[in-house]
């Protein structure tokens, strides 16, 4: 919503904003920096009365279905839009490529809007993050192509359809069809539909990308127009990984396909990331984009904010920081990190916040995704509303799961006893990653653990 906001300032707009409760960085200093003003708590009067435009988050809604703010502003007969609807209305264009699927999507939309402004198409855009090559997560172009990357939620209500049949692809990616959301869709069977009609909207005229080894064939098997598989090191893919050469800063391979083969470098860490390059490559390509043009832009995209993200070096030790919570997301975290640091002690602190993890039927997923680790801490947990009892998840069923596969978990919901833990029981040299998708307690407990651990 941030990156929406300031992606209308530009377009001349008067722009405000809220949210229930404080916003924590990197959105608020997203928001400071850009001058755009915000009210903290939901109130009536905070509608102007005048709005053009009122754009509301499912998350408002989620916090209180009688927010006052949405009810005034139909009250006021505002025009009065969802998230993706405002895209489709601005932003989406003739030429829309939408990325989709269970994960890798930020960062793949992130690089493939990347390779576009390189090729000098000037596409809109809208991504989950902060890319750190791209100035803003959304913008508003007059060009004729646009990136957005497609979620599965619905757009506001839980009648809506999913966010991304709003997009109109004419280009599609699809990164993966692991069941996520269960508190929206009940069954896999419920997950593997909404991407099937995601596909049907594809026009001939458009092209369809997906992962082999991720997506259900079930999925793309009926689409009569043209389709592209990639892979990482499936030589049975139309684009494949392979001839992986790993340095302390760099990871060089190629990625093979359609009679060509691409000599890339990149400095993103971890194989679920060359897979990422790899779709991104295979669709630019698919769009004409020229080779050189391809090989440059993977040269020196540098990824998204907290996907992976070096936070720095404190009293000796790496941290980092992924928003990484679904088991497969976790799994690719994790390995990158043990390919990068061979050697290495690494400690991992896990924030179950995610929707997924409130689900019994999740826990045998957790198995062996922590293998790779030395340590992992599982941080305070919460259950969703409406969930019974018999199906909630504690912190400690999840460290149970962890525990079947690695020995070195245990669960601590006080975050000062994490701190304590990190700084008496790591040593410089090591590796701590934290695993989560935020909030202001989680975030205060990254920045207190620095300073604890720069000191003496």
């Amino acid at each position: 919503m941030a990156p929406l906001a300031k992606a209308f300032k530009d377009l001349g707009w008067e722009v405000s904003g809220s949210d229930h409760k404080e916003i924590y960085p990197p959105m608020s200093t997203y928001l400071l920096e850009n001058k755009i003003p915000y009210i903290v708590g939901y109130c009536r009067e905070n509608v102007p009365s005048d709005a053009d435009l009122v754009v509301v988050g499912r998350s408002a809604l989620l916090v209180d279905p009688q927010n006052p703010e949405y009810l005034r502003a139909k009250e006021l007969n505002l025009n009065v839009r969802s998230y993706p609807e405002v895209l489709v209305d601005y932003l989406v264009k003739k030429n829309s490529v939408v990325i989709a699927g269970t994960y890798g999507k930020t960062t793949i939309s992130s690089l493939v809007a990347w390779i576009l402004k390189n090729a000098g198409l000037n596409p809109s855009y809208m991504t989950g993050g902060i890319s750190l090559n791209l100035k803003d997560g959304v913008r508003i172009t007059n060009s004729e192509y646009s990136v957005v990357e497609g979620d599965e939620p619905p757009a506001l209500f839980e009648t809506d359809p999913p966010k991304f049949m709003f997009y109109k692809p004419k280009y599609l990616l699809l990164t993966a069809t692991k069941w996520d959301h269960p508190e929206v869709f009940k069954t896999e069977k419920e997950y593997l539909e909404a991407f099937r009609k995601l596909v049907q909207l594809l026009p001939f005229d458009g092209f369809l990308i997906y992962n082999k080894n991720s997506v259900s064939k079930s999925v793309w098997e009926k689409f009569a127009g043209r389709r592209i598989s990639y892979s990482f090191e499936d030589s049975d893919a139309d684009f494949w990984v392979e001839k992986i050469v790993r340095k302390k800063e760099k990871t060089f391979f190629k990625i093979s396909g359609k009679n060509e083969i691409f000599e890339l470098e990149t400095v993103l860490l971890g194989d679920h990331n060359l897979e990422n390059i790899c779709g991104a490559v295979a669709l630019c390509f698919s769009l004409n984009v020229s080779k050189e043009i391809i090989v440059n832009s993977v040269r020196s995209f540098l990824g998204v904010k907290t996907r992976l993200e070096f936070l720095g070096k404190f009293g000796g030790r790496f941290l980092y920081w992924d928003l990484a919570q679904h088991p497969q997301k976790v799994k690719g975290t994790v390995y990158a990190l043990r390919q990068h640091y061979p050697k290495e002690k690494i400690i991992v602190v896990y924030h179950p916040s995610a929707s997924v993890l409130k689900y019994r039927q999740i826990l045998p997923s957790l198995e062996t995704v922590f293998d790779p680790v030395d340590q992992v801490i599982v941080a305070k947990t919460g259950s969703l509303k409406g969930i019974p009892r018999e199906e909630r998840v504690s912190g400690l069923d999840l460290a149970k799961s962890i525990s079947k596969t690695q020995k070195n978990v245990f669960y601590q919901p006080v975050k000062e006893k994490i701190i304590d833990y990190l700084q008496k029981n790591t040593k410089e040299g090591e590796i701590i990653v934290f695993l989560s998708s935020g909030g202001l307690e989680f975030f205060s407990l990254i920045e207190e653990t620095k300073k604890r651990l720069n000191e003496k």
